[in-house]
């Protein structure tokens, strides 16, 4: 069974980077965005239970410490992790590797690869130089 991916985050966050993933590398399978807009947070545990049931799902959330994070910890269960901080780079990691993976390689795997995506860059002024 393909290992699914779910984009819990607050407001339209998840639908955006999905649908930017997609845009990447084509439609894809066992990929859906949840936003927690107006949801109470029952209602957000629920739903995720709903779509990841008990098989091999990772739940991706924008933020640690906020209710998509917490209610989706309080809904999945074992085969199944959290990931928080989700960019694009962790998606398209994702995405490259859930074919050859299980779960827990997959998911240390992608905060790697997300973590790798965050940089900064300055501006080169060639008035001073280098």
């Amino acid at each position: 069974m393909t290992i699914g991916a779910l984009v819990v985050t607050h407001g339209q966050l998840g639908e955006t980077l999905v649908g930017e993933v997609e845009y990447l590398v084509g439609r894809q399978h066992r990929i859906r965005a949840l936003s927690t807009l107006a949801m109470s947070a029952e209602a957000i545990t629920e739903r995720v239970r709903e779509v990841v049931g008990t098989e091999p799902w990772i739940v991706f959330t924008d933020t640690p410490g906020t209710s998509p994070t917490i209610r989706s910890l309080a809904a999945i269960s074992d085969g199944q992790a959290v990931v928080t901080g989700v960019n694009i780079g962790m998606l398209l990691s994702f995405l490259m590797h859930r074919g050859t993976a299980d779960v827990h390689q997959l998911a240390e795997r992608m905060v790697r690869d997300g973590r790798r995506a965050v940089e900064v860059k300055w501006a080169r002024n060639p008035k001073q130089g280098t």
